[in-house]
């Protein structure tokens, strides 16, 4: 089985527990896949320090012989094919969030080894979960009920659903979004292009994971 990093509260133990993975001696050349919401170039800029820098310092080149990572982005978009990479082996571990976690260890066997501690405005975070946000200016919303026929921005349309915290709060407020599925608008993996919708009005709310705007939005 191979191994995932999930991205989400925890202890940092990577290095520890990933030299205690490397069972094959003969491999020197490891691949890390992976997804974080937003683009893959940001992915790449913010995830390069820890999986490629970091590891192959601290770990790769203590191992005998010296191994090596290699980061590459990963997408869950069917075209793209990412569990068809994990399947033929081409990646030797995932790194990703929560939420995917779970699919990928039912789905793959894959192991759980290392969870990563997340910091937000320099503190530890333990949120884990969603959000439906909105503008604070919208007078028009001004509660959880206030949702109803309002256009909100979602990842792809099953992600209302797996963004369990958020639909069951607008569920248990009599808000079931997916009676009608015309108030979603789809964004993919474009996270920041839907908080830029909400901010400019295009559409009335979204869906996102927890601490996103703070990690990305400090301000």
């Amino acid at each position: 089985s191979r191994t995932v990093l999930p991205s989400v509260v925890g202890v940092w133990v990577a290095a520890v527990l990933l030299a205690a993975s490397l069972s094959d001696a003969a491999k020197t050349s490891y691949t890390i896949g992976a997804w974080i919401p937003g683009t893959a170039e940001k992915m790449l800029a913010t995830q390069r320090p820890i999986f490629e820098d970091y590891l192959n310092e601290q770990v790769g080149s203590k191992m005998s012989p010296p191994v090596s990572f290699h980061l590459i982005p990963l997408d869950y978009n069917e075209s793209i094919g990412s569990y068809s990479m994990i399947e033929a082996g081409k990646v030797d571990f995932l790194y990703t969030v929560a939420g995917k976690v779970s699919c990928t260890v039912v789905e793959h066997g894959w192991a759980v080894i290392a969870t990563r501690r997340a910091r937000t405005n320099g503190k530890d975070s333990g949120a884990d979960g969603s959000v439906v946000y909105s503008l604070k200016s919208r007078q028009d919303i001004q509660n959880v009920t206030d949702f109803v026929d309002k256009k909100l921005g979602v990842g792809f349309i099953l992600e209302a659903a797996s963004y369990q915290s958020g639909y069951q709060l607008l569920a248990e407020n009599s808000v079931y979004l997916l009676k009608d599925v015309g108030q979603f608008v789809i964004y993919g993996n474009d996270y920041e292009r839907q908080y830029q919708d909400v901010l400019n009005g295009r559409i009335d709310g979204g869906f996102l994971g927890s601490t996103w705007i703070e990690q990305n939005h400090p301000d």
